[in-house]
């Protein structure tokens, strides 16, 4: 890359960062467009330069191999993951500061103290790394050269990093923002799959506690108020069940004792003279405001699934909720007396929100068991998620 005339650099570049665009525009996934990216201008220099391009993390806290074909493997393994921070080497120093980082000679260089020895067994004496920004600023990775030899960059190893860097984010930032409107186009439609679902769910819920009703009501101004009590007590279970709604109109929100949450959710299906549930729990647990949308989401699917197919919507059904804490918050919820639970083992997006919430949200997890006499259902929750 240094031995080229003068007064071909400008044609050379211009060329070179042409044909790396036109590799950027064809596409395909992200490391195979930064591989293609560093063989280009690897190329020129005939084995004497060898490239890398490291991505951050979400977060901007981590750099990974974004691609470097040319680097020994043992190498880019010791470097995949390394910190954005001061004294991390080349790259995770110029990451950190948003500066390019020059080190003419790893053995010296104190930004290199954690891993000059690594470096060195591999014969890599010389890294200069340029940190590759977005549009608005932000780092996204590092474009590094390194070489057998120390060594200073002449102006032209400058422009050639300089460019590599401007193509480099362009690619990043189309990847990224391609993932993006996935993520975003994959998160509407599970809310409006969730929504379908909690709006059948509602009119479903509205038809049971019609029948509910009907079967204690002596008259019909008994059977008109025991149906609007019902209707509202659903409507308090959803407040608790709308992510942030609830929460967002309390100036200070507080911690809720968890039988509190349970009794709200399962008001609905209180009937006169029967013991329809039953709560065994201690008073004093307490889920925080962050963690109350998705423990509340979770029993509410239950409850209705339990008021459409199960113990709450049946005259002999009953459930009962329990709980304790240890290092674990356990709930068991039992039902007894409802239809077969057999006819209860499909997979519908209500369980997948449940798993899904237990699992995803809670690092939780929830067993089924159907067995002849009704269903238990046991959710362990880690209690630094609540």
């Amino acid at each position: 890359m240094n031995h080229i005339k003068p007064s071909s650099v400008s044609s050379d570049l211009l060329t070179a960062e042409r044909e790396i665009l036109t590799r950027v525009a064809a596409g395909g996934a992200l490391t195979d467009v930064m591989r293609d990216i560093i063989l280009m201008i690897e190329a020129p220099s005939h084995g004497e330069m060898l490239a890398s391009i490291l991505v951050t993390s979400e977060n901007g806290k981590q750099l990974f191999e974004g691609a470097a074909p040319s680097l020994p493997a043992e190498y880019n393994a010791a470097v995949h993951g390394i910190p954005v921070a001061l004294g991390v080497g080349s790259c995770g120093t110029a990451a950190f500061t948003g500066e390019p980082v020059i080190a003419t000679d790893i053995a010296t260089n104190p930004h290199w103290a954690d891993y000059r020895e690594i470096a060195l067994a591999h014969g890599l004496r010389a890294c200069w790394s340029m940190p590759i920004l977005a549009a608005d600023g932000r780092v996204l990775g590092t474009f590094a050269n390194y070489y057998r030899e120390p060594r200073e960059p002449t102006e032209r190893d400058l422009e050639v990093i300089s460019m590599v860097t401007r193509t480099a984010a362009i690619a990043i930032e189309r990847t990224r923002n391609e993932v993006a409107r996935e993520r975003a186009e994959e998160q509407r439609i599970l809310l409006l799959r969730e929504l379908n679902h909690r709006v059948k769910n509602v009119f479903t819920l509205i038809d049971s506690l019609l029948l509910m009703s009907a079967r204690s009501a002596t008259s019909v101004e008994a059977y008109a108020q025991a149906i609007r009590g019902r209707l509202y007590a659903l409507s308090r279970a959803h407040e608790l069940v709308q992510p942030g709604l609830a929460q967002s109109e309390v100036s200070d929100p507080t911690d809720v004792p968890l039988k509190q949450v349970v009794s709200e959710l399962l008001a609905p299906y209180v009937q006169d003279g029967t013991e329809k549930f039953m709560l065994a729990g201690s008073d004093d647990v307490l889920i925080s405001p962050r963690a109350i949308t998705g423990i509340s989401l979770v029993l509410h699917e239950l409850a209705t699934n339990a008021a459409k197919y199960g113990a709450l919507g049946h005259p002999d059904g009953k459930l009962l909720v329990s709980w304790s804490l240890a290092e674990m918050l356990q709930i068991e919820w039992s039902e007894r007396g409802g239809p077969v639970p057999a006819a209860r083992g499909a997979k519908g997006f209500g369980s997948k929100l449940i798993h899904r919430t237990v699992e995803g949200q809670f690092q939780g997890k929830i067993i089924y068991r159907w067995e002849p006499h009704g269903l238990d259902i046991m959710i362990s929750l880690p209690v630094g998620m609540l």
